[in-house]
């Protein structure tokens, strides 16, 4: 086999892994986009629907960790390729089980066990994308620049979410089903890039004699970060639960014209992340613990401004908070995978899981959101000021510092 094929500029290659990692951000909310239509389209109800997608999610929880140790024994290209191929594999399904069960409703108990084999399928191949991706970047751009690996990740996980509901609405007006085709598509073609790109080059894994004291001292270290990233998802994924009933209480508005103003809302959001992510990157300007202080006060500072009761209040509060969660991801993937730079994939598993686990409380504290419309700002306010407190407090950094040195 000829090898004359392969990628060789670094830029480009790099360019490929963040729209590997687009795709994340395209399925998860292009199928959040999709829901109320396969709902109509399908035998299944809404709650049937959200157990369904829960079950890929939650399978993040132990997959995402293993395919990041996996990751850094093996390197991350065989990671890629079985979660892309996964991705393409689950969605076929998926597509398959909501087209029979509207042709055959009479049997939907069978395509109701298909459908939760693919979200299965998913959550057991597709938690490993975002940390391989990760690895291949930092090994792309070398340990000095950690910061512009990950970053580059994170824009391509943003990109995706900005362009997977505005690429779903627009295939919507063709057919239900065209966003799920777009989903078994898109990864095929992700796939095709991937094969060009050449293996990466692996550093030798220094042996390292890891006693129990030092990995518990890792773990210890890892706290501060992992708890920054489980509250950061819960409080942003809160905040999306509970659009719908807080537009509704300060407007009154019908709910075409809710859910159109949530749609700018997000796209505002995804607009910003993108903006303020690009700018970390090419100033360098910023040091991590500046970005990671910097951006818990703007998203404590976006929560409170919830509580302005006004439709122009949430935009801007939107657009604060979003700029904080932008600064804070970066900041603090890239101080968590520096405590153990052997093990990046494993870190960002790790990572990962502490993002699903956010995901996953919100969805139950959604519920708050029916006893007042501000319930969910409240629990917001008091869980950002939980991520300041980590920010500000130094003395986990000073520990990291004396185990990293």
């Amino acid at each position: 086999m000829k090898h004359h094929h392969k990628i060789e500029s670094k830029k480009v290659q790099l360019s490929i892994i963040g729209l590997i990692a687009a795709l994340m951000g395209i399925g998860q909310n292009g199928l959040l986009v999709s829901l109320p239509f396969l709902v109509t389209h399908s035998a299944f109800s809404l709650p049937t629907w959200s157990i369904i997608i829960a079950i890929g999610s939650f399978l993040f929880l132990p997959a995402a960790p293993f395919w990041g140790l996996y990751s850094d024994k093996n390197g991350p290209k065989g990671v890629v390729y079985q979660a892309l191929s996964g991705m393409s594999l689950s969605f076929s399904l998926l597509l398959f089980c909501v087209f029979m069960s509207n042709s055959y409703p009479g049997s939907a108990n069978y395509w109701l066990i298909g459908l939760v084999i693919a979200r299965i399928i998913y959550g057991c191949t597709v938690a490993g994308m975002v940390p391989a991706s990760q690895h291949w970047a930092i090994l792309l751009c070398g340990e000095q620049n950690r910061l512009k690996a990950i970053t580059s990740v994170s824009i391509g996980l943003s990109l995706g979410r900005l362009i997977g509901p505005i690429l779903s609405i627009a295939l919507l007006k063709s057919h239900a089903f065209a966003p799920l085709a777009m989903m078994i598509l898109f990864p095929c073609l992700a796939l095709l890039g991937a094969l060009c790109l050449p293996t990466p080059q692996t550093t030798p894994q220094q042996k390292r004699k890891t006693t129990a004291s030092s990995s518990v001292v890792l773990k210890r270290a890892l706290t501060p970060y992992l708890l920054t990233g489980l509250l950061l998802c819960l409080t942003i994924a809160l905040l999306q639960y509970s659009f719908s009933p807080l537009i509704e209480n300060m407007t009154q508005w019908p709910t075409n014209k809710i859910s159109d103003a949530i749609g700018v809302l997000l796209t505002i959001s995804a607009a910003i992340t993108l903006f303020t992510q690009i700018i970390v990157i090419k100033k360098k300007k910023l040091q991590l613990t500046t970005m990671y202080r910097l951006g818990a006060l703007l998203l404590f500072v976006g929560f409170l401004l919830f509580l302005l009761s006004n439709i122009w209040g949430v935009v801007i509060a939107m657009s604060i908070t979003t700029c904080g969660a932008a600064l804070l991801v970066p900041a603090y993937t890239a101080k968590a995978t520096a405590i153990d730079p052997n093990n990046p994939g494993a870190i960002a598993g790790y990572i990962s899981m502490s993002h699903t686990l956010g995901y996953g409380l919100a969805s139950l504290l959604a519920y708050t959101s029916t006893l007042s419309p501000v319930y969910p700002i409240y629990i917001c306010i008091v869980l950002s000021s939980g991520i300041m407190a980590i920010a500000f407090i130094p003395t986990h950094i000073a520990n990291i510092e004396k185990y990293v040195n």
